[in-house]
């Protein structure tokens, strides 16, 4: 049962996870699902419950905004997420079949791998000229253009597909939001800048918020009593992200996505010894 000394705290909480989600296009689950069963003791089904449909207003506002700005990429968010709701599918499935304690293992060395090419200085010369098998693969067809105001973007389809289902498959063995994958995949593999990757990212976080939000309604999974210090933190960190957005910088965005990879890994290797 929450009380004052808890409901403050909580709003807080959730209005400071909810302006760095926003901001790196994460959406804050994988950081708000953990906080809320540790320190505040939510069962876990309803923390993600409560996370899950509280992502809906925060990533709306986002979206709003980033659609006047023409941040959003319509066209790699929708072809990136129908692969990632297949993956979660499979994801789950994996779950019932096999011991996922070395994956989760592998999938912390690749979130710090991710982390750390955020934070590598960017090949010149010769470096520059060595065979990149991602950008190979980048030019199998059929592509998919993303055109901007000052460039474009061609992007394959296979390799659309393929870190989709990935980002999908790594949701759904491990109960994490597959939006933390979507936006360094997308700054990284597929080269859009870190501005319209987050905003694009925060697009698909509604699609799947939505439909898994209906889910946890169903199962009871849903407690707004409980959860509106969430909620009203996530959409105050919305609009909040909205004021930070516009002083920061794609270099800054690009360091920030960096250390929040490193985070997440953190608190998935803890949770492994918990």
């Amino acid at each position: 049962m929450l009380t004052l000394l808890t409901e403050l705290p909580l709003l807080l909480t959730s209005a400071l996870i909810g302006t760095l989600g926003n901001y790196v296009g994460f959406g804050g689950g994988v950081f708000m699902v953990p906080i809320l069963v540790s320190f505040f003791h939510y069962p876990i089904q309803e923390a993600i419950g409560v996370t899950m449909i509280s992502l809906i207003p925060a990533a709306l506002i986002n979206t709003i905004v980033n659609h006047r700005k023409k941040l959003i990429s319509y066209k790699a968010g929708i072809f990136l997420e129908i692969p990632t709701i297949l993956g979660t599918i499979f994801g789950a499935y994996l779950v019932s079949v096999i011991e996922t304690i070395w994956l989760k293992w592998i999938f912390i060395v690749f979130l710090l791998l991710l982390s750390y090419s955020f934070f590598r200085k960017k090949a010149t010369g010769d470096a520059k000229k060595r065979f990149d098998l991602l950008a190979f693969l980048n030019t199998l067809k059929p592509l998919i253009k993303i055109r901007r105001e000052d460039s474009t973007h061609a992007i394959s389809l296979w390799l659309l597909s393929f870190f989709g289902a990935l980002s999908g498959t790594m949701a759904g063995l491990f109960g994490v939001g597959g939006g933390f994958l979507k936006t360094p995949i997308m700054v990284k593999i597929f080269k859009l800048p870190a501005k319209v990757a987050t905003a694009t990212a925060l697009f698909m976080i509604i699609l799947t918020s939505v439909s898994g939000s209906f889910s946890h309604f169903f199962w009871g999974h849903l407690d707004l009593h409980q959860g509106w210090p969430v909620f009203s933190g996530f959409v105050l960190g919305a609009f909040l992200n909205i004021k930070l957005s516009t002083y920061s910088s794609e270099k800054n965005l690009e360091k920030t996505i960096g250390v929040v990879l490193f985070v997440a890994a953190f608190i998935m290797g803890i949770n492994l010894f918990t």
